[in-house]
């Protein structure tokens, strides 16, 4: 099993291609939709925040009157995958640990009977690596506990099986965790059928804490 697309860092206009929900390279207009503590936080494209090309998504949480636990997240929307399966994946980079309680990629899913969540929270601190269980605790994943290095940027990916509301893997760093059959948070509203895709960053203690995000895909999983 593998998404068709492979590596998406390719010439041409993907954005119409089969399966393909997103392809952020941060480069056209924000369009991201923001929630957070408010102030003068930050959530915008920056020549800073890039790891390929001129800018990359920059997400830092306010600076005036910061404090412990404040955070910012960016998401967009789209339909549901034809499939079923589908695979977020993103270039990830935290400039300081240091004030970093977390920076998560997740998934909400909603098949249009329930709603479901899924994914990877990076606590660059403890250092550690969790995914999101059925019942929203946190699960570490001992193999993708390396420590991350300041201002490098590694490559985060989340697999989930859409049709089961259950992992298939998580990957950061180049490693691999094998998740298949475990299932996701289940949220258990109601809402139409629909996928949404959030970057997060919380701050630990009281300094401004920041995250940088480029090269960001949202697309399918075939089977092959």
């Amino acid at each position: 099993m593998r998404d068709h697309l492979g590596n998406f860092m390719v010439a041409g206009n993907l954005g119409f291609a089969r399966g393909v929900l997103l392809l952020e390279d941060c480069e056209g207009t924000f369009t991201w939709k923001v929630t957070g503590t408010g102030g003068d936080d930050v959530h915008a494209f920056a020549t800073a925040a890039a790891f390929m090309g001129t800018n990359g998504l920059q997400l830092k949480t306010r600076t005036t009157g910061a404090t412990d636990g404040d955070y910012l997240t960016v998401g967009k929307s789209f339909g549901f995958p034809e499939s079923g399966l589908l695979v977020v994946r993103a270039r990830l980079c935290i400039p300081a640990q240091a004030v970093v309680e977390i920076a998560a990629v997740s998934l909400t899913i909603a098949d249009g009977a329930r709603v479901y969540n899924a994914g990877v929270h990076i606590k660059p601190n403890d250092p550690g690596m969790y995914y999101v269980d059925v019942a929203g605790a946190e699960v570490a994943m001992p193999a993708l506990a390396d420590p991350i290095v300041d201002g490098s940027f590694y490559t985060v990916e989340v697999v989930v099986d859409a049709r089961l509301m259950q992992y298939v893997e998580i990957a950061a760093n180049g490693t691999r965790v094998d998740l298949a059959g475990v299932a996701i948070h289940d949220q258990g509203a109601l809402v139409a059928k629909s996928v949404s895709l959030q970057l997060y960053v919380e701050a630990q203690g009281a300094a401004a804490a920041q995250i940088y995000v480029d090269s960001v895909y949202v697309g399918e999983f075939l089977d092959l």
